[in-house]
């Protein structure tokens, strides 16, 4: 039985468009090029551009492919045919497809690398921090800037932000390990440790202010509706943080660390909306969401980084020179990156409110 030949498709390997060709096309290689080629699908090299990597042969390297890209990948599986033959089998919705290899999903990956998805953490954040660098009050001429809006979102925030995001990174953390160890390098065992150490310190402060009471001449402090005697302060109060705080100090991978997290958070006492939030969690915030921003500029909006040294890089090297800018900053450093994100609008141009504005009516 003969095989039916593949129809030979010429995608840009810069946006995935898919050129116009005739039956019979001859490229300067004197390779000839035409519908019946049965080369299937064709990406020419440009001026000024690398060729774009080949796909993975395996079908378990194309899903982790298309995780990689930002992809969601839960209702995807391996197959192997009968002869011996693998496939990428879909199960979304309880409907079995099997996943052609000239999908335009595999076309988008092998043109430019990233495949566009909304939904994606880097998309929301991105937003985010964009609002968070424009907001203006009515009565103010100048941004709030970044440091006083995220202030603003009181120090409860901090807590929930961690959790979601510990959270996040227990379900990712063996299922996409690029993504995993981005989002590590931010929040991570070190960093829930210095913000669980700087709460103690500031329930301890927060109690000293409470005025002290007295029951039958025995001192006590009324916290967040429990009274409690002065000398039981340390058994009942800040020994089971202490406990707590070993937990996380063990933890020995994601889950661990975010049950042990979810149980400090547990028998934390809230403190008042205004108290200053961990200088390490706002380091941690700051830098993933610089980071973060700066990555969807560079994927999905055309952005390129300049280098130290003036140099403008193309796409792939602008990634390049992210990381190796968010690996000098991760230690405490993370809001330098703001600055490098900054500097990123500027060299490309970017008007934040005028994005805004277009996103909106969108």
């Amino acid at each position: 039985m003969s095989r039916k030949k593949q129809e030979t498709k010429v995608l840009c390997p810069g946006c995935g468009t898919e050129f116009a060709i005739a039956d019979k096309e001859f490229a300067a290689t004197g390779t000839v090029i035409g519908k019946n080629s049965d080369l299937g699908t064709v990406y020419p090299v440009v001026a000024g551009h690398n060729s774009p990597a080949g796909l993975p042969k395996g079908a378990r390297e194309r899903i982790e492919a298309l995780r990689g890209a930002g992809v969601d990948v839960s209702c995807l599986f391996a197959m192997q045919g009968a002869e011996g033959g693998e496939y990428i089998a879909s199960n979304k919705d309880g409907k079995l497809t099997i996943l052609d290899d000239n999908d335009p999903i595999f076309g988008s990956i092998m043109a430019q690398g990233t495949v566009p998805n909304n939904r994606l953490f880097r998309r929301w954040v991105m937003a985010q921090m964009f609002h968070m660098m424009s907001y203006t009050h009515y009565r103010e001429k100048e941004p709030a800037g970044v440091t006083e809006m995220i202030h603003r979102k009181g120090y409860d925030y901090q807590w929930k932000m961690l959790l979601n995001e510990l959270h996040a990174q227990m379900k990712m953390e063996h299922k996409d390990i690029t993504g995993f160890a981005e989002r590590n390098r931010w929040f991570n065992r070190d960093v829930v440790l210095a913000i669980a150490s700087d709460y103690v310190n500031a329930l301890k402060k927060h109690v000293g202010n409470l005025e002290t009471r007295k029951c039958k001449g025995v001192p006590y402090k009324r916290i967040h509706g429990r009274n409690i005697f002065v000398e039981d302060l340390q058994s009942k109060l800040y020994y089971p943080l202490s406990i707590a705080i070993t937990h996380i100090r063990h933890a020995l991978d994601a889950t661990q660390l975010y049950n042990a997290v979810r149980q400090f958070n547990d028998r934390r006492i809230r403190l008042p909306w205004g108290t200053p939030q961990s200088k390490a969690w706002m380091d941690a915030y700051k830098g993933a969401g610089a980071f973060f921003t700066m990555q969807n500029l560079i994927r999905f909006h055309g952005c390129t980084a300049v280098n130290d040294r003036g140099r403008r890089l193309d796409k792939y090297q602008s990634l390049a020179f992210l990381s190796a800018k968010a690996e000098e900053y991760k230690n405490g450093e993370g809001w330098r990156l703001l600055a490098v994100l900054k500097k990123m609008l500027a060299d490309n141009n970017i008007n934040i409110k005028k994005k805004m504005a277009a996103w909106r009516k969108k």
